[in-house]
C-alpha cells in the first residue's frame, strides 16, 4: 500500500499524495480492526476443565490489544510471575480455515470475553471432540491461564489437562478454583473408606474433585498434630499423612484464604484415591 501511495504521488503530485495517503490510512485502520478482538458471547453455563497439564496458545500476535487489556492490573513476566486469568475454550466447527479449530477467549470481570488466540492445529484436533460435546449441551469449558511477556508481545499459556482427563466424571463442589495439579499423591484410607471408594470407582478410574479440611491426628507419635482430611461430597475418604500434611500446610491454607475453600483434583482407582497437588 505504501508503494501505491508513492506511485500516485509521482504521477499526480499533491493530489496523488492525498489519495495515496488516504488509501494507506484506510488500509491501516482496516488491519487494526482485524487485529482487535471484539467482545464475544459467553455461554451461560461454564464447566471447569482439568488443570493437569500445560498448553500453549497461538495467534496472540493478532490479538495483542485484547491480551494487553488483561495486563492493566499488573505486569506479566515469566511463568512464575505471570498474570492469572480464566480462559474459555470454544470449538469453531464453522471456521472456514479448519472445522476442528478451537478458539481461546479470556473472561473479563464483567462476565464478557475477548478472543486472544487459538489452540495449535494438532492440539485442536485432540481437544475438539470433547469440547464439542459440551457445546451441544450449551456449555463451554474453562481453565486457568497465564499471561507472560511484556512491552511488545504477550503470550498466553493454558493450565488444562489432556483430552483423556479433560472432563470430570463427577463434580458437585461449586466453581471455586482447584489447586494446581502437578503431581499425584497417594492418600491413606481406612477399610470402610476404601469400600466407599470402590463403590465410586466401580472398577474403573474416576476423575473427581475433592476438598481438603483441617484434621487433628488422634493417635500415634504425631498425636495432636494437624494434617488434612480428604472429602468427597462432604464425606471423609482419606487422610494425608503427617509428613504430607506438614509439607502442604502453608499451600493449603493460603489457597483457602484466596478462594474460600481448598479444592483439588483427584483420581479414584478401585479402593484408593490419589490427589493431584502442587509440586
Amino acid at each position: 500500500m505504501g508503494v501505491i501511495a508513492l506511485i500516485l504521488t509521482v504521477s499526480f503530485g499533491r493530489l496523488g499524495f492525498a489519495l495515496g495517503g488516504g488509501a494507506f490510512v484506510l488500509a491501516f485502520v482496516g488491519l487494526r480492526r482485524l487485529c482487535v478482538a471484539p467482545h464475544v458471547p459467553v455461554p451461560s453455563r461454564l464447566r471447569r476443565l482439568s488443570t493437569a497439564g500445560r498448553l500453549a496458545v497461538v495467534g496472540e500476535s493478532c490479538h495483542q490489544p485484547a491480551v494487553r487489556e488483561f495486563c492493566r492490573r499488573g505486569s506479566a513476566g515469566t511463568l512464575e510471575t505471570a498474570l492469572p486469568v480464566t480462559a474459555v475454550l470454544v470449538p469453531e466447527p464453522r471456521n472456514r480455515h479448519d472445522r476442528h479449530a478451537v478458539r481461546v477467549d479470556l473472561l473479563r470481570e464483567d462476565g464478557s470475553a475477548a478472543t486472544v488466540g487459538y489452540l495449535m492445529k494438532d492440539d485442536a484436533r485432540r481437544y475438539e471432540p470433547k469440547l464439542a460435546e459440551l457445546a451441544k449441551r450449551g456449555e463451554a469449558g474453562t481453565c486457568p491461564a497465564r499471561i507472560t511477556g511484556g512491552r511488545r508481545h504477550f503470550a498466553v499459556h493454558l493450565h488444562v489437562g489432556g483430552p483423556q482427563v479433560l472432563l470430570f466424571d463427577h463434580e458437585g463442589l461449586g466453581d471455586a478454583p482447584t489447586l494446581p495439579a502437578d503431581q499425584a499423591i497417594v492418600v491413606t484410607s481406612s477399610g470402610e473408606q476404601q469400600d466407599e471408594l470402590h463403590e465410586i470407582s466401580s472398577g474403573r478410574s474416576v476423575h473427581v474433585i475433592a476438598e481438603l479440611r483441617d484434621h487433628m491426628i488422634t493417635d500415634g507419635i504425631h498425636e495432636g498434630a494437624m494434617t488434612f482430611e480428604v472429602l468427597l461430597d462432604g464425606e471423609p475418604v482419606g487422610l494425608l499423612g503427617y509428613a504430607l500434611g506438614q509439607r502442604y500446610s502453608g499451600i493449603v491454607r493460603d489457597w483457602r484464604d484466596r478462594t474460600g475453600r481448598t479444592l483439588c483434583e483427584a483420581v479414584v482407582i478401585n479402593k484408593s484415591i490419589r490427589l493431584l497437588l502442587p509440586k
